[in-house]
Formats: structure tokens, sequence, C-alpha cells
């Protein structure tokens, strides 16, 4: 289980970036001449084709990013980079993955944003390590058959369904077990009655983000959501403070709640069922400065950012 700084960090600061802090090479003339320094490699388009002729030559290899390039299909050697741990292949035209990347059994995080996935490709529930996957973007995802193969990830415990157009969980998310945190943004269609109840029955479910979701009201089945650490709702400018405040009265491990960008300029009156938190997030509001002292008095045990 996360400790709750590690929860703030985690909202507050999110990167997942594999070695990030290395250089990033573009291009394999550049990556060849200092090859035992490369653990970044995000190549320009152009480079892609000769993956295959060179990709062996780089053995520290940790992240490789293949973005934004139109690929319908990613070139052969990609499963010879056996240090490999972040796969980045988002903004291409891809629908499947190929056989060999069942080698890659470093590889911790893979982003597949903004492709023509239909479901979750076999191969990666065949990864040993694999914790993080992003689906956002998929437009012709079918959620229950990525459910299906999501649920043989052996580690998942972050994922990404972010942009899907949602409208509905189904209960098999149930299945994934050991999930801790869950990116729901960007579906303003999504019945967050329907949504609560099916996340309910995640026991690690720890962090939920419902960023960009247009939320008017939050639905009395929040308080199913008994298992949360974190809750983010930035960017939901018409959401009802009163009916949020009331459903969190009944949610006592909730310690961090973000309502950043939220175009609000007041809190209810009573403000008890935010009285647990430890941490609540209300920058790039609206709120003066009367209002702001007010809400830290009623407040007092917890770290209110404006």
């Amino acid at each position: 289980m996360k400790t709750l700084l590690t929860v703030t960090i985690i909202l507050i600061i999110r990167f997942t970036v594999i070695g990030q802090a290395n250089q990033r090479f573009t291009s394999f003339e550049e990556a060849l001449k200092e090859s035992e320094k490369v653990y970044w490699l995000d190549l320009v388009c152009s480079d892609i084709p000769k993956i295959t002729e060179h990709i062996d030559k780089l053995p520290k290899l940790e992240s490789l990013y293949l973005t934004e390039c139109g690929l319908n299909e990613l070139p052969e050697g990609i499963g010879q980079i056996h240090s490999l741990g972040l796969l980045n292949i988002q903004g291409n035209d891809l629908r499947s993955l190929r056989s060999e990347l069942k080698n890659l059994n470093k590889l911790t995080v893979v982003n597949l944003r903004n492709n023509d996935f239909e479901k979750l490709p076999e191969v990666l529930s065949t990864l040993p390590n694999l914790r993080e996957i992003d689906l956002s973007d998929n437009v012709q995802l079918d959620l229950d058959k990525t459910l299906t193969v999501l649920s043989k990830v052996q580690k998942l415990d972050f994922l990404y369904l972010s942009e899907l157009d949602l409208s509905s969980i189904p209960l098999k998310v149930k299945e994934l077990k050991l999930l801790e945190e869950l990116h729901l943004n960007g579906n303003p269609n999504l019945n967050l009655a329907n949504a609560f109840s099916a996340l309910s029955k995640m026991p690690n479910l720890k962090i939920l983000v419902l960023s960009d979701n247009q939320i008017k009201s939050i639905p009395s089945e929040v308080t199913l959501l008994n298992q949360l650490n974190g809750l983010v709702l930035d960017n939901n400018p018409n959401i009802k403070i009163d009916y949020l405040n009331n459903g969190l009265k009944q949610l006592p491990n909730l310690k961090v709640l973000l309502l950043r960008k939220n175009e609000l300029t007041k809190l209810p009156k009573d403000l008890d069922g935010l009285s647990n938190l430890a941490v609540l997030e209300l920058s790039e509001n609206n709120f003066s400065e009367t209002e702001q002292s007010r809400i830290k008095s009623l407040l007092p045990n917890t770290n209110v950012v404006f």
C-alpha cells in the first residue's frame, strides 16, 4: 500500500518516465557514437526503419520513444532490447504488436495512447514486470475485451483509460486485483453512479482521476469507494461542491483531494466532509483572500493549497 506521502507526491507531481535524468538521443547517428551512454532513445520518424539494423548496438537502452509517426506496425528488433523498461509508441496507427515483445521481461511501462487498438494486445499480458499501461484515446477500444486481457497482466497497478468516450465501466474491472491508480479523465459521458459501483469492487484502488469530465454532481455511490486515498477532480468547472462535501463525509480513508481549475469562488459553510483530508489542492480557482482564510481556519489539520 502506498504511504500518504507517496500518494501526495504521485497526485501532485506525477512523473513515470524511466531514466528521464539521462541524455535524450534522437537519432542512431548520435546514439552510436556513445552507445554505452544511451539509456533514452527518442527517435525521429525517419530513423525508425533503422531499428532492425542498429538496435542491438545499444546494450543499456531503457526507454524507447517511437511517437507520432503514423506507424502501422513496429519494426522488427524491438524484442531484442532486453534492458527496455519503458516503451512509448503513442500517436501512431497501430492495431497490433509483434509477438517478439514477449521477450521484454524488464518492461514496466507501455504507452499505447492515440492508436487504433480494439483491445490490449495479448502479447503484453505475458510480460512479468509490466505495471503501467496507457490506452487513452484509442477510439475503437472495446473496454470489455480489453479488461479480459488486462486481468492477465500480473503486476498491473497503474492504468490510463482516458478520452475513450466511456459511458460505463464493466463489472469485470474487479479482476484488476492489484490496480492502485486509475485515470478516467476526458470521459464526459461516464455514468458516475455505475462507475463508482463497479470500482468499489477493486480492493486495492487507491487513486482515482476524474478530471475534464464535465462533472456537475457527485452521486451518492461515491460513498462505496471506501478504499480511496486520493481523488482528482480537476477542471470540472460546473461541479457542485455541496454534493461532493456530503459524500466525502463517509470516506474516512480519503486523504488527498485535488480540485484545481474548477472556477471555484467559495466552498460550503460546513466543511466536515473535508476535515479528514491531509491535502486539499484548490489552486487555479478564484478564491478571495477572505475565503481562503475561512477555509484554512475550518480545516486546521489539512494542508490547503491555493
